[in-house]
């Protein structure tokens, strides 16, 4: 894509260096998108600005606050294409400078105002975008409203690329409800564990870690009260920092939980327990729209695990698989069509085959490449 000024590598540049700046909200932000923006003249930094907090100032208005406080850019960040970072200050003439940011800028009154508004009052004469919005208030009259006053609007810069870093958003915005993210550990032989008390550690140390660092992502992480029972899970965060501890859901149909003292002392995450027949379409749409919960990660048991895969409720799935053990019987991992699986990076000797769903510009479809076995 060139827009006949600028050649394609200088615009995907400078997206992908608001991709990075969008990535510092992962965990702070939901159920809000990630966004990152960048403000460049003649190959320059003049400030840059990420959405870093949910309820707080969104990527173009950061950027901006930024500037008129005399900064913007953090001393020794990325430099330009050509040269080193220019700071400049809160009167500046912008109609010369190019403004990327990874996500349609907003044009409604949400929790700030809208930064299409913000961006026409600083004047600046060009703005890229990666994607347009999903969300309905927003896609396309954020570029329109630019475009209506004259400004010069570039879209699908690394248009999957900034889809996918907000893939839980296009599920929020596109289905309405909280998206899911299923993880579980697999022997061989398709087995998650042996029948009765005896635990059995199946992924190694590297997958571990992995593990943690997908929690840190997560509003929310659930299990079955079986799960909750016997494994006595923390569920929670440990090896990194994070801001605030996930949140804790236990879906107990029938009151047969312990919630002792110990299981509340597991984890500094809020405990939640969900009981009744609820339908897991309306339990995710309820928890998006009522509690705001963008995102929630299912670690198990099997059963519940394959209730979300049946219920069609599930949008991400990672399989650690450790091909070199085999129990010959025990629980068996849930069933699905292994044939759309992707085999990704291995975690040491652990094989990682994943599966997301993707919001493309001509609806839902799955990813494509090698497939499972």
């Amino acid at each position: 894509m060139s827009d006949g000024n600028l050649p394609v590598f200088e615009h995907e540049f400078w997206m992908r260096r608001c991709l990075s700046l969008a990535e510092r909200g992962r965990g702070l932000v939901s159920p809000n998108p990630m966004v990152g923006a960048v403000l460049v003249r003649d190959g320059l930094v003049l400030a840059e600005g990420w959405h870093a907090l949910f309820g707080g100032a969104h990527a173009e208005r950061m950027l901006f606050e930024g500037l008129e406080l005399g900064g913007g850019v953090e001393s020794g960040g990325g430099s330009g294409l050509g040269g080193e970072l220019g700071l400049r200050g809160q009167n500046e003439d912008f109609s010369d400078c190019i403004l990327y940011v990874s996500l349609e800028p907003c044009a409604h009154f949400g929790k700030t105002p809208p930064c299409a508004n913000l961006i026409l009052e600083k004047g600046v004469g060009r703005v890229v975008v990666g994607v347009l919005d999903p969300n309905p208030k927003v896609s396309g009259k954020g570029v329109g409203l630019l475009r209506d006053a004259g400004v010069d609007v570039l879209v699908g810069v690394l248009e999957e690329e900034c889809r996918q870093l907000n893939w839980a958003f296009w599920v929020n915005q596109v289905l309405g409800r909280t998206a899911v993210v299923a993880k579980w550990a697999e022997t061989g032989d398709g087995f998650m564990g042996l029948v009765g008390d005896e635990r059995v550690l199946i992924s190694g140390v590297e997958s571990s870690r992995w593990v943690h660092h997908l929690r840190s992502g997560m509003d929310a992480i659930l299990v079955g009260v079986n799960t909750w029972n016997l494994d006595k899970p923390k569920l929670n965060v440990r090896g990194l920092e994070v801001s605030k501890q996930p949140i804790r859901i236990v879906l107990d149909r029938n009151g047969r939980g312990e919630y002792t003292s110990e299981g509340l002392r597991r984890s500094d995450g809020e405990l939640w327990v969900v009981g009744g027949d609820l339908d897991l379409v309306e339990l995710l749409s309820w928890l998006y729209r009522e509690k705001g919960l963008g995102v929630i990660l299912v670690e198990g048991g099997a059963s519940i695990l394959q209730s979300f895969l049946d219920a069609d409720c599930v949008d991400d799935i990672h399989i650690l698989r450790n091909s070199q053990m085999h129990l010959g019987s025990g629980i068996e991992s849930p069933k699905l069509d292994r044939s759309m699986l992707i085999r990704g990076h291995d975690l040491g000797a652990d094989e990682h085959w994943v599966w997301h769903r993707n919001f493309g510009v001509t609806g839902i479809k799955t990813v494509e490449g090698d497939r499972a076995e």
